[in-house]
């Protein structure tokens, strides 16, 4: 649990802003909810599944593409929720021409705000230049190697094989990412 981490955090690179609502790393409860705010025609996450996490979305403005792998989608219009089963292959996108506001929750969920707070921490970093595509890469992977999302497309077992090796590779050159925006090399604790 870290108090001092912001409740608003933004992809310099998307545009795309999170609010995050209950946060299992503030303390708040073991269920994440956060408000995502998509731009106009914004991937919000490529094709992925997790192994035991549940989403739900709930669209407050403007509507969510959800990709359900092999071809299929659903739109979701303001009011209407969809919930993700562990094991499903879903992605998100904004289809439209204005902002769309949906609020997602994850249960459990401290292992996706990591994520989600370490990738757009990596992305400023890497905008702003303070560190090289290769070290982020490293981080990103020591992050995603303790979560259970899985990105479609590549065979689960290959996947994690390659996140682990990178994870040992990036906590050895001591860039593991061990809590938001903080790595071993930066003294964390």
């Amino acid at each position: 649990m870290n108090p001092t981490l912001p409740r608003t955090i933004a992809n310099p690179a998307t545009g795309d802003r999170i609010i995050f609502i209950q946060s299992p790393l503030l303390g708040d409860s073991d269920w994440l909810v956060f408000r995502c705010i998509l731009p106009p025609h914004a991937a919000g996450a490529p094709l992925h599944s997790h192994n035991a996490m549940t989403e739900t979305f709930l669209v407050e403005s403007g509507a969510l593409e959800i990709d359900l792998g092999g071809g299929r989608t659903r739109i979701l219009r303001a009011g209407e929720t969809m919930t993700i089963k562990p094991g499903t292959p879903h992605g998100f996108r904004n289809p439209l021409d204005t902002e769309t506001r949906f609020v997602t929750t994850a249960d459990p969920g401290a292992d996706l705000e990591l994520f989600l707070r370490t990738i757009y921490q990596l992305e400023s970093d890497r905008i702003s230049a303070a560190r090289s595509l290769p070290s982020i890469a490293l981080m990103l992977a020591s992050v995603m190697a303790r979560t259970d999302m899985v990105i479609s497309g590549l065979p689960r077992w290959i996947q994690r094989a390659c996140l682990i090796l990178a994870a040992v590779i990036a906590k050895a050159l001591g860039l593991e990412a061990i809590a938001p925006f903080t790595t071993r090399a930066q003294g964390a604790a």
